[in-house]
């Protein structure tokens, strides 16, 4: 089963916010998207527009994981902004990221975050 047939309707939308708030919020800075993502901002901009179907399914399999993983672990330091994109919590975005990854557990830890970096 691919990550996109695991995902509820709810987990859908709570990504498509999370790429959509990694393209047009304040969380990363323009001089280091690419190296924290492995995308540039008009690719993840290009996920978002076709979202939830994308051509290439590895491409979007990746951004996925590295647009949610940062958003929870880069020291952005706009959590009082969060909810002006995204309906979701970062419990709530942790939850769909595991299911997204196929894991029952989400290590929350620098280290963990940095492990799931593609």
């Amino acid at each position: 089963m691919s990550a996109i047939e695991r995902m509820s309707a709810k987990d859908l939308q709570t990504i498509r916010e999370c790429l959509d708030a990694a393209v047009r919020g304040p969380f990363f800075p323009d001089w280091e998207f690419h190296t924290l993502m492995g995308f540039t901002r008009e690719q993840i901009a290009a996920i978002v527009e076709a979202w939830p179907s994308f051509s290439e399914p590895d491409d979007l399999d990746d951004a996925v994981n590295n647009v949610l993983n940062t958003l929870l672990g880069y020291p952005h330091g706009c959590e009082s902004r969060w909810h002006e994109y995204s309906s979701a919590t970062p419990q709530q975005i942790a939850r769909v990221l595991a299911r997204w990854r196929g894991e029952d557990y989400l290590d929350r830890t620098a280290k963990g975050t940095f492990d799931r970096f593609r």
